[in-house]
């Protein structure tokens, strides 16, 4: 099953909703903290599991910020 692509999509449509409902400032810091682990965790030559469980990690995160915006 392709892990990476589930917590890629997961973020993206995690991030997407938040910005249409609560603004852009806290999915842009996630969206930064995401570009300088995909991109960064490649360069310094980690496997691509650790970037898959970064990405995952991030995910559920932001779905738990998420799911606080919507409650309060």
């Amino acid at each position: 099953m392709p892990w990476g692509l589930i917590a890629l999509v997961a973020f993206w449509v995690v991030a997407i909703r938040l910005w249409i409902v609560d603004g852009p400032k806290v999915p842009l810091v996630f969206i930064a903290i995401w570009a300088a682990g995909y991109f960064g965790l490649p360069a310094l030559g980690v496997g691509g599991y650790l970037v898959v469980a970064f990405q995952a990690v991030l995910a559920a995160i932001l779905l738990i910020v998420e799911r606080y915006k919507e409650v309060t």
